[in-house]
């Protein structure tokens, strides 16, 4: 085992767009922080914060991506990069020297740090349904007048997709130096990797694309309730461009894309698979037809398009 927990993503945005980016972010219900040259948003009550945005650049596109680790899976790491030839570099203005920041083979900027991991979610009121033949409610009511429902509130940061010029040589490179494992896949188009040592279904998914990109990064909710009011609460702030509410077959998670200033997304999702044991997993190559989503409406014409190379 090397890295136990995805940490952030990092995006480089324009100066001009950081209004509009700070508004998006906190109407999808995420807490926003500010530092040297970074601002950072995260979930309520978590250690670490999820999105930084760093402005400055010409066009948006992806910075870095960290990752957490224990003091041993963070040196396991470290050998492993020197194994694959990759370079250490220096850590990027505005962000911790601690641990190792390195490129994968396709100019994409990561960091390993010795972290503490995140305290467990705190345990929250199962969600119950009634089916044929089992009443699991009973003598009471689950849904509030809508006009009583708060807002959802992202619980964690679960995963991020990304955009890749080689699915397989990023499978590669997530399994030999980050020490990852290949949870599902659908031919050279689109692959999904979890942490070893228990993790949601994937933690870090790759699409295929011309070059390097970010996709987008999705926050758990408790329930496919809030995963659609989530959405709908978007669209009535304004955010009326995304995907959903459906769910999707690899993996099995409830989700609603919201699309974000740049072209990529946020998700909410609730009830995704996990992956306890990677070695009682068979990874499933699954047909192109299935690789999205097991129902619901479809997707944009450009849910997949790496606007990063537009």
């Amino acid at each position: 085992m090397a890295v136990s927990f995805l940490k952030h993503v990092a995006l480089a945005i324009p100066q001009s767009d950081l209004r509009e980016a700070v508004a998006f972010y906190s109407d999808f219900g995420l807490l926003m922080s500010e530092g040297e040259g970074v601002v950072s948003f995260g979930c309520r009550g978590r250690r670490y914060d999820s999105v930084f945005l760093i402005p400055g650049a010409q066009k948006k596109k992806i910075h870095h991506v960290a990752m957490g680790a224990t003091a041993e899976g963070l040196e396991r790491v470290r050998d492993s990069v020197r194994t694959a030839g990759l370079q250490l570099e220096k850590a990027p203005a505005g962000f911790s020297g601690a641990g190792i920041w390195f490129r994968n083979p396709h100019g994409l900027l990561f960091n390993v740090e010795d972290s503490p991991p995140e305290e467990p979610l705190a345990v929250e009121p199962e969600f119950r349904i009634n089916s044929p033949g089992h009443y699991n409610r009973v003598n009471t009511i689950v849904m509030p007048p809508k006009s009583g429902i708060p807002d959802p509130q992202p619980r964690k940061l679960g995963h991020i997709l990304l955009f890749t010029p080689d699915v397989d040589e990023s499978i590669d490179f997530l399994d030999r130096v980050l020490g990852m494992r290949l949870s599902d896949r659908s031919a050279d188009v689109v692959a999904f990797t979890h942490c070893q040592g228990g993790s949601d279904h994937h933690v870090i998914a790759l699409a295929k694309s011309a070059g390097i990109g970010f996709h987008h990064a999705s926050f758990m909710v408790a329930t496919p309730d809030e995963v659609g009011l989530g959405g709908c609460r978007m669209i009535e702030k304004g955010h009326t461009q995304g995907w959903g509410f459906g769910r999707h077959a690899i993996g099995s998670n409830f989700f609603h894309y919201v699309r974000d200033p740049w072209g990529s997304y946020v998700e909410y999702y609730a009830d995704i698979d996990y992956i306890a044991d990677s070695d009682a997993w068979q990874a499933t190559n699954w047909p192109l037809e299935d690789s999205l989503h097991a129902w619901g409406p479809n997707p944009p014409e450009d849910m997949v398009h790496n606007y990063e190379l537009s």
